[in-house]
């Protein structure tokens, strides 16, 4: 552990380095104090935070562009079968009709 001793020591051995610099010594200082463990740890957080909202949002965006592309190939491979269902329809109606009439031609005689 460090004494007062060899605090003063690293003290004087930092303002000396500092003096030597040609750094302006209010950015160093507000540096440091970015690198408290409490604000690091809270921009850590933040930064994970946005990085994982980022990577959320990103995520969703190609979950619903891939949705979409693949509602418009279904929709274009059902076009023919949506064609025959309808001609189907109007064949099955078509035929109840016939069935009908003959019923009541039966029905008469």
């Amino acid at each position: 552990m460090f004494t007062r001793k060899k605090e003063a020591l690293v003290a004087q051995a930092g303002q000396a380095l500092l003096q030597q610099l040609p750094v302006d010594v209010t950015k160093l200082q507000r540096a440091a104090r970015y690198l408290e463990p409490k604000r690091v740890k809270r921009i850590a957080i933040v930064a994970l935070g946005g990085s994982a909202a980022l990577s959320l949002i990103g995520s969703i965006g190609h979950d619903r562009i891939y949705r979409a592309a693949v509602a418009r190939e279904m929709k274009k491979q059902l076009e023919p079968i949506r064609k025959q269902l309808d001609e189907l329809t109007v064949q099955n109606e078509n035929l109840i009709r016939q069935n009908e009439l003959l019923r009541e031609e039966l029905a008469k005689s």
